[in-house]
């Protein structure tokens, strides 16, 4: 059991529909990344949610287009603040036959501190 403790607009969540397929791209260095665009119910536009790493090979071969997604991560958004993305930790996959209407709310255990059963992809099963 992984426990963040962050400050409250340091620690983010989203969750929504994938657009498409992520691609991971490598980076001198060795680093990975991938990039997921999600709709999220009721919002006008998409997201963008960023993977680094193994996460970012997991999420590559596991999410398809249409999966629901829950991430976890620290949120930025642009100096004008009209853009947001999330650098995920943690991305649970449900699948395509989930409605994000009967999902469970989050856990909230204290004001900025959530708990998290462990960083990584989390393929979930309903």
């Amino acid at each position: 059991m992984t426990t963040m403790t962050l400050p409250a607009f340091n620690m983010s969540f989203l969750a929504g529909y994938v657009e498409m397929k992520p691609i991971c791209k490598s980076y001198k260095e060795g680093l990975k990344i991938a990039e997921i665009s999600i709709l999220v119910p009721g919002e006008k536009g998409s997201y963008k949610i960023f993977t680094t790493g193994s996460l970012a090979e997991e999420v590559t071969h596991s999410v398809k287009p249409e999966d629901f997604l829950m991430c976890y991560g620290r949120g930025t958004s642009t100096k004008n603040g009209n853009k947001f993305c999330l650098q995920a930790i943690r991305v649970m996959n449900y699948g395509k036959n989930v409605d994000a209407e009967y999902l469970e709310p989050l856990r909230i255990i204290e004001p900025y501190t959530m708990e998290i059963p462990e960083a990584g992809f989390h393929k979930v099963e309903l």
